[in-house]
C-alpha cells in the first residue's frame, strides 16, 4: 500500500505520463496526409491535403489557372491550382502534394498550395497562393 501523499502524486503521475507517451507517438507516427482514393468518404466540402501522383498528359493551363489530375492507383481527383506550375505533361508521373478544398460533387480539390519534386534539381519546391 503507498503511503502519503507522495504515493499519491506517483499513482497519478506515472499513468498520465503514458497516456501523454502513447498520445505523441500516435500523433508523431500517423500521417495527416490523405491518399486520393480516401476522398471517397467525403459528402461535402473539405479542406484537405493529399498526396498523389500527376497523370500523364493532364496538365492545362486555362485562364490563369493550372489544372491537372492526381492518382493514387485506384482514384483520381481533378485539381485546379491558381497560377503556373512546372509541370512536364509528356512525362508527368511527379508525386505532389495539394493542399486546399476538396468539392466531391465536382470531384475537384481547388488548391491554395502544391508541394512537388523538381525533377530537373531533385529537391522540393513549395508554391503557395497568397
Amino acid at each position: 500500500m503507498v503511503k502519503g501523499s507522495k504515493g499519491k502524486l506517483v499513482l497519478i503521475a506515472v499513468p498520465l505520463m503514458i497516456a501523454f507517451a502513447v498520445l505523441g507517438y500516435i500523433t508523431l507516427f500517423s500521417s495527416s496526409y490523405l491518399e486520393v482514393s480516401d476522398l471517397s468518404r467525403y459528402d461535402k466540402p473539405a479542406k484537405v491535403s493529399v498526396i498523389g501522383n500527376v497523370t500523364k498528359g493532364s496538365v492545362r493551363l486555362s485562364g490563369g489557372f493550372m489544372e491537372f489530375t492526381i492518382t493514387d492507383g485506384k482514384s483520381y481527383v481533378k485539381v485546379i491550382y491558381p497560377g503556373v506550375l512546372q509541370l512536364d505533361n509528356a512525362t508527368s508521373y511527379v508525386q505532389v502534394t495539394v493542399e486546399g478544398v476538396y468539392y466531391p460533387d465536382r470531384n475537384v480539390i481547388e488548391a491554395s498550395n502544391v508541394l512537388y519534386k523538381c525533377p530537373s534539381k531533385q529537391e522540393f519546391k513549395s508554391t503557395q497562393n497568397q
